[in-house]
């Protein structure tokens, strides 16, 4: 009996550190994710600026403010899940 008890909270521990670190992982992978699809809509902003100094870019997943001075194009993007990214991008005059 005390056997079968030992045994039982040895797995439930193994089990608990196990869960804590998949939980951990899938956070992990949410962030990465995040941040990936705000670099790639800085990118885009940064493809469809011409002419304008200042602006705003609607996406599927969140909104992209860029201020573009001579050197650098400052880019702000909140994603639809209130998460904020900030970019200094190189400025490409065409």
């Amino acid at each position: 009996m005390l056997y079968a008890l030992v045994m039982a909270v040895i797995f439930g521990m193994l089990l608990s550190f196990y869960l804590r670190a998949v939980v951990a992982n899938q956070k992990q992978l949410m962030s990465q994710k995040d941040f990936l699809s705000a670099q790639l809509m800085a990118r885009v902003t940064q493809a469809r600026v011409v002419t304008q100094k200042t602006g705003q870019i609607r996406f599927n997943t969140g909104i992209s403010d860029y201020e573009q001075t001579e050197t650098t194009l400052k880019v702000t993007v909140q994603l639809e899940n209130t998460r904020t990214y900030h970019f200094e991008l190189p400025n490409v005059v065409k």
